[in-house]
């Protein structure tokens, strides 16, 4: 069955890039792909599911009077550069760290051949608009749980297994001594999985803390907190410090107090550069068209028109290109430089494909 995908999905980029060689350039309604395969599909109300969401509306309002199927994959980020470089999806959900890894066989992708099938298209607006402090742990309001190294033989929860969350979590834990192996070892759990029932188990006690990477106010962390007394956690400079050595394309960021009523204090965190990736194959026009509807002045409400809380995005539109972390689409760079939206490569960002 995912041969069958595989294969399904090269040949929809064959013909997406022959459509473009009859004529890209000005906008024509016959250089509409006829489907695309997107990948993006976290837990409901992630920032993955409301990004994706927005793409969708996009590819709509790029290639008007026209009808594309868009089939839209699960998976989580770590699974999304396999998906493009073979092009069974040809536009994904794209963390920075897990696709640069990805493109330089590294870490989670160390027993891998390189992916460079992947290109940059652009950040998520909606993201930047809220604050953001990730990973961010959740705790009842009561745990005795104050600080990181508290965490030394609790029941803890991080996310699908092959989350970026996931192993952010066990590297972050290194800046107060602490491993998953460590926490195990001292009588504690590391569980993995949904973040909607992780937060369940948070609730029925079955778990001492939750990590969640998302912006903020997040829906999962809104939707506990409207039946459960909640706490947020921040980070120390130590755990700050493991992280940052680490991931090259995070940056300190803080949460203030008050984004939930009940939240009486700050939150320190990191935030992530999240941003679509295509294949490098998927027609210069195509994703042109679609970078427009995205991010130029004009059409950039899109964001909030779609996902109320990111309202305002579109004042945002000049750092849609400020954190390209591997190349940038030449269809991207053509609407970037139109746009005059200024471009900054970061990680990969200037790496020769």
């Amino acid at each position: 069955m995912r041969r069958t995908s595989i294969i399904a999905g090269k040949l929809a980029l064959a013909a997406l890039c022959a459509a473009a060689a009859m004529g890209a350039g000005v906008a024509r309604a016959d250089d509409a792909p006829s489907s695309l395969v997107i990948m993006g599909r976290g837990s409901a109300g992630s920032t993955s599911d409301l990004a994706f969401t927005v793409m969708e509306e996009a590819i709509k309002r790029a290639f008007p009077g026209k009808s594309v199927q868009v089939r839209r994959l699960p998976g989580t980020a770590s699974a999304v550069p396999p998906r493009i470089e073979s092009g069974e999806a040809q536009i994904g959900h794209g963390v920075g760290e897990s696709v640069v890894d990805a493109w330089n066989a590294q870490r989670t992708f160390a027993n891998r051949p390189k992916m460079r099938n992947a290109r940059y298209l652009g950040a998520y607006l909606g993201f930047l608009v809220r604050p953001s402090a990730s990973p961010t742990m959740v705790v009842a309001a009561d745990s005795p749980i104050k600080d990181w190294a508290d965490l030394k033989d609790k029941r803890i929860a991080v996310g699908p297994r092959d989350s970026l969350t996931s192993t952010m979590v066990n590297v972050a834990l290194k800046g107060v001594g602490l491993s998953y192996d460590a926490i195990k070892q001292n009588g504690g759990l590391v569980a993995t999985g949904d973040w909607n029932q992780q937060m369940d188990m948070l609730g029925d006690g079955q778990v001492d803390a939750v990590f969640i990477t998302a912006d903020h106010p997040s829906p999962m962390i809104t939707q506990f907190a409207a039946t459960h007394a909640a706490r947020l956690v921040s980070m120390n400079d130590s755990v700050l410090k493991a992280l940052m050595d680490n991931y090259p394309t995070f940056s300190r960021n803080v949460l203030p107090a008050g984004v939930y009523e009940w939240q009486k204090n700050e939150v320190v965190g990191v935030q992530l550069s999240l941003g679509y990736v295509v294949h490098k194959d998927l027609p210069d026009n195509v994703v042109y068209q679609i970078c427009k509807q995205l991010y130029w002045p004009e059409n950039a409400k899109i964001w909030g028109e779609v996902v109320p809380s990111w309202k305002g995005a579109e004042k945002l539109a000049d750092r849609a290109a400020q954190t390209v972390f591997i190349p940038l689409h030449p269809g991207a760079k053509r609407c970037f430089d139109e746009a005059k939206i200024p471009i900054k490569t970061i990680a990969a960002g200037s790496d020769t494909p």
